[in-house]
C-alpha cells in the first residue's frame, strides 16, 4: 500500500504543479444559474444545489491540480443535507482522480480522535462489518489536546495509507495570541515545539518519496515564521494556507517548499471558485472563470518556485 505523501508527490508530478482548490460550499455567493428553479431549499434541493455546483468545478479543474480540500465548516451550516453534500463531492473527486483533504481540524481526548479517524480516514464496525465513512485521502487535525491525542490518526495513516496535516501555524492574525507564545520549558515558540511533535510522529511514515504522511498546516501570511518551519521539518509536506483571498502571494508560500520544489501544497477556495464579475453567467462561462483562476494561481505559483531568490 503506498503511503499518502509518495500519492501527493505522484500527483503533483503529474500536473506539474502543487495547487489545492479549496470547496467551501456557499449558495449565497454561487453563480444564479445554479439556484434558479429549484424551489424551496429542502434538504434535497440544498443537496443537489452543492453538489452540482462542485461537479461543475471539479471537471473545470481535475486536470489542473493534484487535490481538492473540502472545508467541512461550510457543509455542516446546512445540516444534514451538507454531510450528505460533502460525501458527494468526495466521491465526485475521487471518481475524477483528485485526492481529497477534508479540512475540518478535528480532535479530541483518545477515544473521541479514534472515532475521528475512522470516519474521515479508516473504517468503523457496524453491525459486524467494516464500513468505510467519508473515506478522504487526508485531513487536518488539531494537537491542542496533546500528542496522545495524534496517536490514533497517526495509526490509521500508517494502516489505510492516508494522511494528517496538523494545525501549526495558522495564516490569520490572532494566531499570535497562543501560537507564537514562547514555552518556559523550551525557551521557543508553542508552534516550534508542536513541530518537534509532527517530526517525531511523522518519521516511521516517509515514503519512497522522502516526505511523510503526517504533515502540517502552515500559513503563508507569516512568511518569517514558515521560513523557520520549512527548516525544522524537512521531511514535513506543508499544506500552505492563506494565499489568494487572505493576501499571501506565490512569493510568500514559496518559503515553504524545499530546493527540489515540494514538500507543500498550496490552497485556494474564494479566489477561485467566488471570483467572477457577474452573477447571471452560464454554466459555460462560470467553468471557464473557474478554470481561469485556477491557472492563474499555478502560473503565480511556479513562477514563486521558479524564482532563484525564492528563499529570501
Amino acid at each position: 500500500m503506498k503511503r499518502f505523501s509518495d500519492r501527493l508527490v505522484e500527483s503533483i508530478r503529474k500536473v506539474g504543479n502543487p495547487c489545492v482548490v479549496g470547496l467551501d460550499p456557499r449558495i449565497d455567493l454561487m453563480p444564479a444559474f445554479v439556484k434558479t428553479g429549484r424551489g424551496r431549499p429542502t434538504k434535497k434541493i440544498v443537496r443537489s444545489v452543492i453538489r452540482d455546483f462542485h461537479e461543475l468545478v471539479l471537471d473545470a479543474v481535475a486536470d489542473l491540480v493534484p487535490a481538492v480540500k473540502p472545508q467541512l465548516a461550510f457543509f455542516e451550516q446546512y445540516g444534514s443535507a451538507g454531510i450528505e453534500a460533502f460525501e458527494d463531492t468526495v466521491l465526485a473527486a475521487r471518481q475524477r482522480g483528485l485526492l481529497v483533504i477534508a479540512d475540518g481540524k478535528r480532535n479530541d481526548i483518545t477515544s473521541t480522535a479514534e472515532a475521528y479517524a475512522e470516519a474521515f480516514l479508516g473504517e468503523s464496525e457496524v453491525l459486524g462489518e467494516k464500513q468505510k465513512a467519508f473515506d478522504a485521502d487526508a485531513m487536518t487535525v488539531t494537537p491542542y489536546l496533546g500528542r496522545d491525542s495524534l496517536l490514533p490518526f497517526v495509526e490509521v495513516c500508517r494502516r489505510e495509507g492516508k494522511g494528517i496535516f496538523v494545525v501549526l501555524k495558522t495564516s490569520n492574525e490572532g494566531s499570535r495570541d497562543y501560537q507564537d507564545q514562547t514555552l518556559q520549558a523550551t525557551e521557543r515558540p508553542l508552534y516550534e515545539s508542536i513541530a518537534a511533535t509532527v517530526n517525531e510522529l511523522g518519521r516511521p511514515l516517509i515514503g519512497d518519496s522522502g516526505y511523510s504522511s503526517v504533515g502540517a498546516v502552515v500559513g503563508a501570511t507569516f512568511r518569517k515564521d514558515a521560513r523557520r518551519l520549512r527548516s525544522l521539518m524537512p521531511r514535513t509536506f506543508i499544506l500552505v494556507t492563506g494565499y489568494g483571498a487572505q493576501g499571501a502571494s506565490g512569493r510568500n508560500a514559496a518559503v515553504c517548499f524545499n530546493p527540489d520544489g515540494l514538500g507543500a501544497i498550496v490552497s485556494s477556495s474564494r479566489a477561485i471558485t467566488y471570483a467572477y464579475a457577474d452573477e447571471n453567467l452560464i454554466s459555460r462561462s462560470f467553468a471557464k472563470c473557474v478554470r481561469e483562476n485556477t491557472l492563474r494561481m499555478i502560473d503565480d505559483i511556479t513562477k514563486a518556485l521558479a524564482a532563484p531568490a525564492r528563499a529570501g
